[in-house]
């Protein structure tokens, strides 16, 4: 087999292992160990970030056109995004009832049933489903029933509302700063996972990686809209 079929094929094995870590995360969950779940959810989070960079470089469509890591990684991506986080909001009570998980399951199943929920020019439209981060802050804050509604009833909102969010591995809009804040965000989480529970101010300077992505996401938006444009 050509040197190109095999990177193409281990490039593709290693989208398929986001899988099994979403699997493994599912079972901690299950278990009653939503800290080692939400380890595991970060390492697919890694690996879904990653691997489209690598099938670039190896140019895996053009090596293997029958087969398409596109799909694999929907597949992974609604395990690790969607039901797992869900299931833990769900197992967890971190809902005030357990039909309020009716809302990011279909704010999800409409933002991946979009054929342009990854639009040509390197955008997510809509909230991009990042429920596994949701389901964290709610895991951590504890927050009062009221606000704990808002945390999924608002970004399930914007999930049928056809805006803009960057897209860091695909679009270079804020991209460096993207990467960097994003692997600091990565290691203070993965900290905080630490400890049973860790520093509310932690938690708090924590949320700084979020904001930023989502105002900057926000005005790259409203720039396309006013006819600014931005080079992508």
């Amino acid at each position: 087999m050509p040197k190109q079929k095999i990177a193409a094929w281990l490039v593709h094995i290693y989208t398929a292992s986001g899988g099994i870590v979403g699997m493994f995360a599912l079972y901690f969950a299950a278990q009653g160990e939503p800290r080692y779940a939400f380890f595991l959810l970060g390492i697919a989070m890694l690996i879904d970030g990653t691997d489209g960079i690598l099938a670039r470089k190896v140019g895996v469509r053009r090596v293997l056109p029958n087969f398409d890591g596109a799909m694999i990684d929907n597949v992974i991506d609604v395990l690790t995004y969607v039901w797992v986080p869900v299931f833990i909001m769900a197992s967890q009570n971190l809902l005030p009832h357990v039909l309020w998980t009716a809302v990011p399951i279909i704010a999800a199943l409409y933002a991946y049933g979009q054929t342009n929920m990854k639009t040509d020019d390197a955008f997510f439209l809509g909230f991009p489903s990042y429920w596994n981060g949701i389901a964290l802050y709610l895991f951590w804050l504890q927050p009062q029933p009221v606000v704990a509604v808002l945390m999924v009833v608002i970004p399930g909102i914007l999930s049928f509302i056809p805006t803009r969010y960057l897209y860091p591995s695909k679009n270079p809009l804020f991209s460096k700063t993207n990467w960097i804040l994003s692997l600091i965000w990565a290691a203070l989480i993965a900290y905080m996972l630490t400890q049973e529970q860790p520093n509310s101010w932690l938690i708090l300077i924590s949320l700084s990686y979020p904001i930023f992505y989502l105002v900057s996401s926000f005005y790259v938006d409203w720039s396309i809209r006013r006819g600014k444009g931005f080079a992508t």
